[in-house]
């Protein structure tokens, strides 16, 4: 979702006007000769270093120089490794003091050096300096503190979720918070009627995506089966949209049906076990019959924008330039990286993917063309 070090050179692996329904196949073709994302580094161990033991990796971004920051929401901390993943430091911990987190779902390397942290069951954005000390905490939310953020203008954008029973609705906004600024800047808002199975849907949506550089926010709504890519410029003038050309909204199959279903049910034992969920006990839960059309989004170091198609068993990423609403060339991930499922870090200063829940332990990859 975020941004990095990306040669000037972009070879093309798919072509970008392909009809996406003959793409979603295990046996994914590759042109002899083209290059492919590739792993150039690991962090994280099974056994050993406690300081490369994770719990669980919710999110993953990028400094400035190059540093890789890991928020492990089991550990309920921040670690902070070198490009070549020597580690750093770390900051955090579970609890309600400043500088503390409940449940921390997502991270931002801001464009001064501060990095913010977004836990949104305390309803709050915490914010530690480049020496990794606790400097301030945000709390100004009218809902939640948004699920994910982004460094965006002198702070950051998120997109917030909320819910008011006596007014039946449920609402999502996406919207920007600066640095020395009493005005929140609201790019999108929408509502949808409140109910057990609007709730449910919600749950098991993925993460929205959500970028910005210096000049645009980009949003991609987490559930949607139209390829779209929301772009507001930060100086107010008038949004647009990205698209593939000729979309169409390809059929899950049956197997991932499935899986969608044992999820849902793994995800209302958890709530269960915790002392939650009680709303949504009996409600029956329809997985959506299509694939969502995009995934992640990331910006590189050219200025081009990432969008992860979300029809694709292997990672696979259409670029855009900052000039065009069309994608002008196709990035895979090596398919014999096994990736599928994988979630991916984009940004002008690294490449990441994680997993959440790994069949094997915890790390992550560092990628390069």
């Amino acid at each position: 979702m975020k941004r990095t070090m990306i040669p000037a050179l972009f070879l093309a692996v798919l072509a970008c006007n392909s009809d996406p329904s003959e793409t979603n196949s295990e046996d994914l073709s590759i042109e002899a000769g083209t290059s492919l994302l590739h792993v150039t580094a690991e962090i994280g161990v099974e056994l050993g270093d406690s300081n490369y033991v994770f719990g669980v990796i919710q999110d993953v971004d990028f400094t400035q120089d190059g540093n890789v920051a890991i928020l492990d929401t089991q550990k309920k901390k921040v670690s902070l490794f070198s490009p070549s993943g020597s580690f750093l430091g770390e900051f955090g911990g579970e609890g309600e003091a400043p500088g503390e987190f409940l449940s921390p779902q997502g991270i931002a390397c801001l464009r001064d050096g501060r990095i913010a942290v977004t836990d949104p069951f305390s309803r709050e954005v915490e914010i530690f300096g480049a020496d990794l000390q606790h400097s301030e905490t945000f709390s100004n939310f009218t809902n939640r503190a948004p699920f994910v953020i982004t460094a965006a203008g002198t702070g950051f954008a998120g997109e917030q979720g909320g819910f008011n029973r006596d007014a039946g609705i449920l609402t999502t906004s996406v919207a920007l918070w600066e640095e020395n600024s009493d005005t929140i800047h609201v790019f999108f808002e929408n509502e949808d009627d409140f109910s057990p199975e609007n709730m449910i849907q919600r749950i098991m949506m993925p993460q929205a995506g959500l970028e910005s550089d210096r000049n645009n926010l980009y949003y991609s709504a987490p559930a949607s089966e139209e390829y779209t890519v929301s772009v507001y410029p930060l100086d107010g003038s008038q949004m647009y949209d990205l698209s593939f050309p000729d979309y169409t909204p390809v059929v899950k199959s049956n197997e991932d049906l499935e899986e969608d279903i044992q999820a849902y049910e793994y995800r209302m034992q958890a709530m269960a076990s915790s002392g939650r969920g009680g709303r949504m006990a009996g409600v029956s839960y329809e997985p959506p019959a299509h694939y969502y059309a995009t995934g992640s989004i990331g910006t590189d170091n050219q200025g081009n924008i990432w969008v992860q198609r979300g029809w694709e068993p292997n990672p696979t990423f259409d670029l855009f330039s900052a000039e065009e609403t069309v994608p002008f060339e196709t990035v895979v991930v090596d398919p014999e990286l096994e990736l599928s499922g994988y979630s991916f870090t984009i940004t002008p200063y690294g490449i990441a993917a994680f997993d959440s829940n790994p069949d094997d332990y915890p790390r992550v990859l560092i990628l390069s063309l």
